[in-house]
């Protein structure tokens, strides 16, 4: 089977679809408000990730922080520690994660990764939408066919936890999230900052390693666990 390319202008445009979105709901507080999950909820479960690292990551840091500075209401900021891009979110939240589940989806990813080259992405732009906050990546191919391959692993299998994750969904972006809303405050000079700086250039992600991890958030911190690294 070919490998999936990317479209780079069609992402663009949903990027700024999104954004126009994403505009209007932080002026007025009218976004999405994320709460923190309980056991059993369909996101912030385990997931595939590449961490933000050096240069990349400082950059994208020092926006995180200018944009906490400028929030009137308590968010979900992202501090360094837990910046990453998703490769796959593979299953709903839980209190504790089996290690049988660890296993599999750590068996998943190795055959998936096999033969591929390394996974990239280049980050333009800080935009968001209705639930957030983030830098717009564009995926190279490889990404993308990683993404297939795990989407089509998981059909004989379902979840092996709870529903959620991406489950049959592919994922043809590449963001790095910043901010998650926690209350619904207006937040004007939030969307002028990110107005300001849709066009700044933030470098490339390249990576031949990815992490399994586990959120632990609360009301104002992601709280990334990793599980795991695995190379290819």
């Amino acid at each position: 089977m070919s490998i999936i390319q990317p479209d780079r202008p069609g992402l663009r445009a949903d990027y700024d679809r999104q954004w126009d979105e994403g505009r209007a709901a932080f002026a007025d507080g009218t976004f999405r408000v994320d709460p923190v999950p309980r056991d059993g909820d369909p996101r912030f479960g385990l997931s595939l990730v590449v961490r933000a690292e050096g240069a990349f990551a400082d950059r994208v840091a020092a926006e995180s922080a200018v944009i906490a500075s400028l929030c009137r209401g308590a968010h979900l900021n992202y501090v360094p520690r837990d910046l990453h891009m998703t490769v796959r979110s593979v299953e709903g939240f839980q209190d504790a994660v089996p290690q049988h589940q660890v296993d599999h989806y750590l068996g998943q990813f190795k055959q998936a990764a096999s033969g591929l080259g390394p996974i990239a992405a280049r980050f333009e732009g800080l935009g968001g939408s209705l639930g957030g906050l983030y830098v717009r990546g564009y995926p190279n191919a490889a990404l993308l066919e990683l993404r297939r391959r795990l989407r089509d692993a998981r059909v004989p299998f379902g979840n092996l936890g709870p529903a959620g994750g991406d489950g049959d969904r592919f994922r043809d972006n590449a963001h790095v999230s910043l901010l998650v809303p926690r209350e619904p405050t207006p937040e004007p000079e939030v969307a002028d900052y990110i107005d300001a700086r849709t066009a700044v250039d933030f470098g490339t992600i390249t990576a031949t390693e990815v992490s399994l991890v586990v959120w632990r958030p609360d009301l104002r911190a992601a709280n990334i666990e990793e599980i795991e690294r695995i190379t290819w």
